[in-house]
Order: C-alpha cells, then sequence, then structure tokens
C-alpha cells in the first residue's frame, strides 16, 4: 500500500484539504477544512471523496464524471464559498459546467435536461420532457398539466372533517413543515386522500416519510383525532424510521431483524461494516479495525477516536474532560457530563452499583443523590429516551457497548466454553451463578484478576469433569479457595469438609 493510501486511511480530510489546497488560492485551509467535513459527515464518505481525489487530482480542475457523486457536491460547495480555480461539476452528457446536478449509478452525474428521460405523456399521449405526475403516478408534460381537482383542497377537507379543531390554515402549515416541495405535496395529499386510515393509526403503511411527519406535525398542531402510528412489530409509539416489507417499523425491531453474529466478537447484532471478506462486524468491533484507528495527539498511541480536537484526535483516556463537582455525590473531581441528565459526574460515581432508592432495583447509578441515587429507568420512565444493550436488549442505557452483565457472560464462556462458548453440563450451574450475580462488576474485576483467571481457564480447558481431586492438583492458595467454595456454593461440587483433608495432608 502506498503512503498516500495509508493517508487515505489514517487522515482523509487532511487529503482532500491537501489536494484541494494544490488548486484553489483563494480559500483559506481551515474554510476548506470546514466545507468537507460539512459536506461529508461519516468517515466511509470522506474516505471515498479521498480515495478518488487521490487516484485523479484532475477531478477538481475539470469536474468531469465519472467520479463518486461526494466529488461533485464539494466542487458546488466549493464555488458557493467563492473557489475560483477548481471547476465546477460538468454534465456527464452534454458536458457544460452546472451548479446543480443529479446523481445516478456508476458515478455519473448530469445536469437536469440530460438526465430526464421523456416518457408518454397522459394527456397529450407523446413523448415528452416530464414535468410532473398525476395522482395515479401517470407522467405529464408542461403542456398537460394535471386538472383532476385540487389535492391540497381534498386534503384540508378530509383532515377538518376528521378533526374539527383543525382549520385549513393549520393543515397547510403541517403539510408545508412535513414537505416542501409543491410536487411532494401533492403525492401527500394524495396518498393521504387514497387512504384516509392513515391518519386513524394506519400510517405504518404509508407509502412516503413525508406522511409520518405529516401526521406528527398534525398532532403538536393540536389535532385529537389523528393518531401517531405504532410500530407493528412491538406496537410502541415511536419514530418509524425505517421499511420492511412494505411497512415501516422502529429503529430497534429492524435492528433486531438485521442481527447476525458479529464475526469479531459473536455478539448477534445489526452490522455496521463488513470486512474485506464480507463477514459481519458490529460497531465496536468496526471502531478498532486497524483501518479505523488513529494516533491520539495526547498519549500517541493509535486507538479508537472518541473525540476530535482542533489539535487532532483524542482517544478515550485522553478526552477533554472538566473539574467539576459531580451531580451525585457532590464532590469537586474530574467529571464527564452526563447524557442523562445534562449535569457533571465522576468516575466514582459512574462506576457505583447501587440499590434504586426509587425501584429498589440492583444497578448502576444514573442520577439522584449519593444517599438516595436513582437507576436508569427511574432517572427517565421514558423508553425510547434510553438505548438497549446490543447484546442482552433488557439493560436501558446511552452507549452502544454491551452491558457489563454480557461482558460477564462473555468473559466467563471464553474461559470455561469450548470454542464455540459452549459450557459443559457440569460447569453449567457455576456459569449461572456467575453470570446472574447481583453485582457483576464484582465479579468482572474478580476475573480479572490473574490468578483468578488463569485458574478458571485451567478448570475450562480440562476434559475431565470437576471433581475435589482435579482441583487438588491445582496450585494451593487463597483464590482456589474461594473457587472452590464457590463451586460447592453453586452445586456443582459436593460439599468436603476442608479442615479435615489439610489435617490428613
Amino acid at each position: 500500500m502506498t503512503g498516500e493510501a495509508e493517508e487515505v486511511l489514517a487522515d482523509p480530510v487532511g487529503l482532500v484539504v491537501r489536494l484541494v489546497g494544490n488548486v484553489e488560492k483563494h480559500l483559506d485551509t481551515a474554510l476548506v477544512r470546514d466545507i468537507v467535513c460539512t459536506v461529508v459527515r461519516a468517515r466511509a464518505g470522506r474516505r471515498s471523496l479521498a480515495q478518488a481525489l487521490h487516484d485523479d487530482p484532475s477531478l477538481l480542475r475539470t469536474g468531469q464524471p465519472p467520479a463518486p457523486y461526494c466529488v461533485a457536491k464539494l466542487l458546488m460547495a466549493l464555488h458557493e464559498a467563492g473557489a475560483q480555480d477548481v471547476a465546477l461539476p460538468r454534465c456527464g452528457e452534454c458536458g457544460r459546467s452546472c451548479h446543480y446536478v443529479g446523481s445516478s449509478k456508476g458515478g455519473h452525474w448530469g445536469c437536469s435536461p440530460c438526465f430526464d428521460k421523456p416518457a408518454v405523456c397522459a394527456g397529450c399521449h407523446e413523448e415528452r420532457r416530464v414535468v410532473s405526475r398525476d395522482r395515479h403516478g401517470d407522467p405529464r408534460c408542461q403542456n398537460c398539466p394535471d386538472t383532476d381537482g385540487d389535492p391540497l383542497q381534498e386534503l384540508t377537507e378530509l383532515v377538518t372533517r376528521l378533526d374539527p379543531a383543525l382549520d385549513n390554515a393549520a393543515v397547510l402549515a403541517a403539510l408545508g413543515r412535513a414537505t416542501v416541495r409543491p410536487a411532494g405535496q401533492r403525492r401527500l395529499a394524495w396518498a393521504v386522500v387514497a387512504r384516509p386510515d392513515l391518519l386513524t393509526g394506519a400510517g405504518y403503511e404509508a407509502p412516503t416519510p413525508a406522511a409520518l411527519r405529516f401526521i406528527n406535525e398534525l398532532v403538536e398542531a393540536g389535532a385529537t383525532k389523528v393518531v401517531r402510528p405504532a410500530c407493528p412489530r412491538c406496537h410502541g409509539v415511536k419514530a418509524l424510521s425505517k421499511l420492511l416489507e412494505g411497512k415501516r417499523i422502529c429503529r430497534a425491531c429492524f435492528a433486531h431483524h438485521a442481527a447476525v453474529p458479529c464475526f469479531g466478537c459473536g455478539a448477534a447484532r445489526e452490522p455496521a461494516t463488513r470486512d474485506a471478506e464480507g463477514r459481519p462486524l458490529c460497531p465496536n468491533c468496526m471502531i478498532r479495525q486497524p483501518a479505523n484507528l488513529e494516533e491520539c495527539v495526547g498519549c500517541g498511541r493509535s486507538k479508537p477516536v472518541a473525540n476530535r480536537l482542533p489539535d487532532g484526535p483524542r482517544c478515550q483516556n485522553c478526552r477533554p474532560r472538566i473539574t467539576a463537582e459531580c451531580g451525585i455525590c457532590g464532590r469537586t473531581a474530574l467529571c464527564d457530563m452526563s447524557r442523562a441528565t445534562g449535569q457533571p459526574w465522576c468516575d466514582r460515581c459512574q462506576q457505583r452499583w447501587v440499590a434504586c432508592s426509587s425501584c429498589g432495583t440492583v444497578a448502576q447509578a444514573r442520577s439522584g443523590t449519593w444517599e438516595a441515587p436513582l437507576c436508569a429507568k427511574c432517572t427517565n420512565p421514558d423508553p425510547d429516551f434510553w438505548g438497549r444493550c446490543p447484546v442482552c436488549t433488557i439493560t436501558w442505557q446511552l452507549s452502544t457497548r454491551p452491558c457489563q452483565r454480557c461482558v460477564l457472560d462473555q468473559q466467563v464462556r471464553n474461559l470455561l466454553g469450548d470454542t464455540t462458548g459452549a459450557i459443559r453440563p457440569d460447569l453449567a450451574p457455576f456459569h449461572e451463578a456467575l453470570a446472574s450475580t447481583e453485582r457483576p462488576d464484582v465479579a468482572v474485576a474478580w476475573i480479572a484478576r490473574s490468578k483468578a483467571c488463569d485458574l478458571l481457564e485451567r478448570i475450562g480447558r480440562d476434559e475431565r469433569p470437576v471433581t475435589h481431586e482435579v482441583l487438588d492438583e491445582l496450585p494451593p492458595g487463597k483464590v482456589l479457595a474461594h473457587l472452590r467454595s464457590v463451586l460447592v456454593a453453586t452445586g456443582a461440587l459436593p460439599p468436603r469438609d476442608e479442615r479435615l483433608i489439610a489435617l490428613e495432608k
């Protein structure tokens, strides 16, 4: 791999800024960087842009496709900012420079007259350029506008008849906030007029997302008869942002549907990406791929990026923190800002497990005070506010990492299980007791000790059933004695008089 290609992976934005700076002399470097970061926000898109300009830097001077559409977006944004040396994107068909171009497959872009395909007009039945479409979806030319009623008037009459609390002005205002373009407003109006039940609970079958936005706007405007649709899978009233089998479902249900075992960690999650061989990777494993690691300006190590500051990327340990009074314990210490409460909270409170003062559940403290802590559900009972653990989908949390109980279960399976993570029947009670402990953080800390980890790994590798005689072959000590007592307490071993055995020895 060449040095330039390595820069595409390590610093795509910096590479694009440098290539643009080689051509454009009228824009400041900081402004170019802001434009690049605004035009392409995703890491994959920035790498695609950087790779395209790295492979063919002349795109900045010619603007000639084929190339990814993000190149055309960058050229247009640079010209809007006052660039004079880079070219405007050119139509791939007629070759003229355009301030706006449309994209198509294969890396081609072009102007509207070249990209608009002619069709047989439903009015004059001649093949002409399509200007609009009627309520049946048939094309219309410029000379044959659709005269089959006013869809906006039909929509306002339908909604005001359904919900007298709204007037025509409120309906039209909600329609304008749901979709701005007149063609989109007509399509939305025809869809609702054809299916009035979309407004009363069947919105998950809406043919366009604008219909869901229209329903939300009507409810916000004071409608009492219009109903926000529930997810057809989990039946929760939430944002229906995904389309599956012709129905609009929530993000969580789509993630459950798309979940497959991650090639990296084995957790069943929706893939965030796939490796070079097409194997799925979850978000946690994706950011830990060598290509996604960056050198932290704080510690100088290649690690996943937690924050990006003007001086460069920062890892989780080097992220900027504030010295403030913790919103839970009240002591002044290094704190992060809690996304759940918006108040500072220190490391001690972030790791603290408590019995919730409201519901009594043993969980991690998320708000309250040191004397009266609250769990996540009691901090904010709105289920839509919290995410779920990506592995068990039970624990309420804001992070995308597995919860500590799932981390504990995976660690125990790695030590005691076979190559597939399966636990032998004689160790199943011990595994169940560890995985279901009330304080998983204590169990994780115990397993992290080298002696405990070594003993558990030896037991897992030994193909013989676990007996007192097998344990007697291991190095004696307090850790082994504690492990033996846990195995006895969980029923994996029968009781034995350890004092008598010691006396006999």
